[in-house]
């Protein structure tokens, strides 16, 4: 169930090579004639045009700007303003990769589908489609969704850092000596993010959660390192002088996206670059950046489950008496011709993700940051047809109730569901799709599935998982 989200979040392995520019000549011939004032015989030219090689090409093909000694010189001295504020130095140079827009958009577009293949087994893809469709995000198919992911990669960066190559990448305009001033604020943005690579072995807890499959600390953690990094670019254009400003202002580029795309694919970034730098104000508010910078050493200190959550982000009190999820366990039910295909847990973010659209931020919010914990699983047949467990707690039952109340109003708001009605001791909501939902005094359960008939046969176990 959760695969789709992670589709936002996931980055591309990507390496690109380079190479020393060459000169080469091309001779040209003239099909004009040439005359000569002493002779009647035409006569033909050739010129020699030199075609200078591109400075290098990455992996795709596309080429790599080369940075004059000028623009090298601005960016140690970014690197310096970098670490007066975030109080750390660089152990070593960052390594970045300079693109023209268009061809910084296409490396996004084609660095996201390299690893497709290989990022989503066999069906994974389409499961993961059909889970958005049943919880009411899109009804596209899988061919739409990968387009419309493919533009999103395309048009959503202004520039970006990679986890795990940890090769900054920004695009700037070609032939100049120097960056201009947006161009810099967005160097200055991404060196932040590599200096954390540096410091906080952001490489190693990404390869960790890959490896046990499970992103569960990835949102808040993020949240952080992006507030970091919106806050020192902050500081840096907050020195501009109106002139500078109106300068800046003229020099952001007109990025935009070819085709309209579903808001709930920005869920996520509006957690990282709208409410994650709330928090890290507090932060730094009570302990100054070393406080920030602590809370991003966590990982390096005390693992992987000492990170901050989504939930944390979403509520600083949170973050400040370090509120964990308290693990649920959801047991699985048998269901003939279904296989248990996929689990894991449920989180303030997931929440967010599939309930905002429907009944605003705001009330999707409040939900989200009672959660207590969840869980869910995920059955498939041989058709491929889908069936949907999910189990939630609440920090307390006022919080359990709002979390149902949230869902019950999500499920109200939507004309694809023709009918609703008591079943198995919870309320049965009929359509293409059927959804079922019930709350005791210590959890509530949802099933999801498209085959009514299916949820008539093991409603009896409806109580049990």
């Amino acid at each position: 169930m959760r695969k789709f989200l992670l589709t936002l979040l996931a980055l591309i392995l990507i390496s690109c090579s380079s190479a020393e520019p060459i000169a080469d000549e091309v001779t040209v011939e003239s099909s004009e004639p040439v005359t000569e004032e002493s002779s009647t015989t035409s006569t033909s030219t050739t010129t020699t045009i030199a075609v200078e090689e591109p400075f290098a090409l990455d992996e795709f093909g596309l080429e790599l700007v080369e940075p004059p000694i000028e623009m090298q010189d601005q960016i140690k001295e970014l690197m310096k303003f970098v670490e007066k504020w975030v109080g750390l130095e660089f152990t070593s140079d960052p390594e970045y990769h300079f693109y023209s827009l268009s061809d910084y958009q296409e490396y996004n577009a084609l660095s996201y589908l390299d690893d497709f293949e290989e990022d989503y087994e066999e069906g994974e893809w389409e499961r993961a489609v059909l889970s958005q469709n049943m919880w009411g995000l899109n009804n596209l198919s899988p061919d739409e969704l990968l387009n419309l992911q493919v533009e999103f990669q395309r048009c959503f960066s202004a520039g970006s850092y990679n986890l795990l190559d940890k090769i900054l990448r920004v695009p700037i305009k070609k032939n100049q000596k120097k960056l201009n001033l947006y161009e810099q604020s967005v160097v200055v943005h991404e060196l932040v993010h590599s200096l954390q690579g540096q410091h906080f072995a952001t490489d190693k807890w990404y390869e960790e959660m890959d490896e046990l499959d499970d992103f569960t600390y990835y949102p808040g953690v993020v949240a952080l390192m992006e507030a970091q990094a919106d806050y020192v670019e902050g500081k840096w254009t907050g020195a501009f002088d109106e002139y500078d400003r109106q300068t800046f202002n003229s020099q952001i580029p007109n990025i935009t996206c070819r085709v309209s795309l579903p808001s709930y694919f920005y869920i996520p970034a509006e957690l990282y670059y709208n409410i994650g730098p709330v928090l890290a104000k507090e932060i730094i508010k009570n302990g100054k950046m070393e406080a920030l910078n602590a809370a991003l050493y966590r990982y390096v200190n005390d693992g992987l489950n000492t990170l901050p959550t989504s939930e944390q982000i979403y509520e600083p009190e949170k973050f400040f008496t370090d509120e964990r999820y308290e693990e649920v366990i959801i047991d699985s039910i048998e269901v003939d011709g279904y296989t248990l295909v996929d689990e894991g847990s449920f989180g303030s973010l997931d929440l967010v993700y599939l309930m905002q659209d429907k009944i605003g931020q705001k009330n999707a919010i409040n939900a989200a940051v009672g959660i207590g914990g969840g869980a869910w699983k995920d059955y498939e047949d041989n058709s491929g047809n889908l069936l949907m467990t999910i189990k939630i707690t609440g920090d307390d039952q006022n919080e359990l109730q709002e979390i149902n109340d949230a869902f019950l109003l999500w499920a109200d708001s939507q004309s694809r569901f023709s009918s609703s009605e008591s079943f198995a001791g919870g309320t049965l909501y009929i359509g293409e799709t059927n959804f079922w939902i019930s709350k005791d005094t210590s959890s509530m359960r949802l099933v999801l599935s498209q085959d009514i008939e299916l949820l008539n046969s093991i409603s009896s176990q409806f109580s049990d998982f």
